[in-house]
């Protein structure tokens, strides 16, 4: 157990670098089971105060060390400075990511010199901290320590308790493995709590045995057609080029109609007008997707008149074969802060910074099934694809639109699936049928 003060920063240096190999490493599955243990042996023996900073310090370099991308993407988006890039990740990574985790260290060291929690407590404690940073004000649901179970076996429990019930039991993990170093860490009855901690964990492991085992996917397979055009951010909502950017995309989607698809997906604000208006630009492209016979899904945005003003959303809408809007569209629910609200009011907000969020998780009829539309970053959010999974959703698509990671490419792509599908390029539609859905 550490002494001073100078080694309980080196075991949360050392655990937040392998929270960032977790992360950003091929092993990072196996790298989980032990990257917390460093930071829970440094909680041990601290006072309170001193373990809320241990905390703080934790969040803030592991949010520095799994968000270095995001000053770059903060320049070219918003247009601001190198230095206030890098201020406003060490902003997210001390009040966003840092005050649950501070206020897990300091409970941690409260508890452990009276025994009072057994790891499957950390482990809860460490679930409820990540769920603190994710549903805050301003969330950061990036990096969660459960994601990087995915495709491991382990993963499988979260059709149970979500990735936060992951998130919970690699915490208890980490801290049976801790608690042969401090043993403080073990609770009052440490034979108990660690013997109730190693069943819990390997029962995880025997469900997700018994789950990969069932058969998903057995419906008839459904070949969908997935079109980018990666036009530059620059090019959006510019009159001048309004005309080409559609030209494009119905460009793209006649060429990919050649493989004959039943369903063409197109990316998060692929069209740059508003479909609710009579224009000559919705009438070509609903005589453009008559003409290819297969049903669209498209992104763009939409318009409402409310008592206190206009209110504008980024939705997801359907035109069928027959070349008709359906009158159903899908609102983005949960919104990306300063990009595309502004939680500060005016200030440090991109000009886009103008949406108000949906309501409701609407689904698109199409004629080969139900689909549940998230946009982009909703992927991080569990809640917004149960609720479309729960009110019926027969295939799940995430629509995105990264302009502002990199260069744009253009690629238009078709596949045949039964259980998902990935275009080529920037902007993604990625989609998952779930089993007993009807053509």
């Amino acid at each position: 157990m550490p002494r001073s003060g100078r080694q309980r920063v080196c075991l949360v240096l050392a655990s937040a670098a392998l929270y960032a190999a977790v992360i950003g490493s091929t092993y990072g599955a196996a790298l989980a089971w032990i990257a917390l243990a460093p930071l829970l042996l440094a909680f041990a023996g601290a006072t309170p105060a001193r373990g809320f900073g241990l905390g703080l310090l934790w969040g803030l370099v592991a949010t520095l060390a799994t968000g270095w991308w995001l000053p770059a993407m903060l320049e070219r988006y918003f247009g601001v400075a190198t230095g206030s890039a890098w201020l406003a990740l060490v902003g997210l990574g001390v009040v966003v990511d840092g005050l649950p985790y501070a206020a897990f260290g300091a409970w941690l060291a409260w508890c452990a010199p009276r025994r009072a929690a057994g790891p499957l407590a950390i482990g809860a404690a460490w679930g409820l901290a990540e769920l603190a940073r994710t549903h805050a004000p301003i969330a950061n649901p990036f990096a969660l320590l459960g994601y990087s179970q995915h495709g491991a076996v382990f993963a499988q429990v979260a059709d149970l308790a979500g990735v936060y019930g992951v998130s919970s039991l690699l915490a208890a993990g980490n801290a049976l493995l801790a608690a042969f170093f401090a043993p403080e860490l073990a609770g009052g009855r440490p034979r108990r709590a660690l013997a109730l901690s190693a069943l819990a964990v390997m029962a995880a492991f025997s469900y997700g045995e018994l789950r990969l085992a069932q058969t998903f996917g057995s419906g008839p397979a459904l070949r969908v057609a997935l079109v980018q055009g990666a036009l530059a951010r620059e090019r959006h909502w510019d009159r001048s080029a309004r005309d080409a950017n559609l030209a494009r995309y119905l460009e793209l989607t006649r060429h990919a109609a050649a493989a004959a698809p039943e369903l063409v997906f197109w990316p998060e604000f692929a069209v740059d007008f508003y479909l609710s208006e009579e224009t000559l630009q919705r009438a070509r492209l609903l005589d453009g997707v008559r003409a290819v016979g297969a049903d669209v899904v498209l992104g763009g945005a939409e318009y409402a008149f409310e008592p206190d003003g206009t209110r504008y959303f980024n939705s997801v809408f359907l035109v069928d074969g027959n070349g008709h809007l359906h009158a159903e569209r899908y609102d983005k629910q949960r919104l990306v802060p300063f990009a595309e609200y502004g939680p500060l009011g005016s200030w440090l907000r991109a000009d886009t910074a103008v949406y108000a969020p949906g309501t409701r998780a609407q689904l698109l009829d199409a004629r080969a099934l139900r689909i549940g539309a998230f946009i982009c970053g909703e992927a991080l959010f569990p809640e917004v694809a149960r609720a479309l999974a729960q009110a019926g959703a027969e295939l799940l698509a995430n629509p995105s639109n990264d302009y502002w990671f990199g260069a744009p490419e253009v690629a238009a792509s078709s596949s045949k699936s039964r259980r998902s599908a990935r275009s080529r390029t920037g902007a993604t539609w990625c989609a998952r049928r779930r089993p007993g859905s009807r053509r």
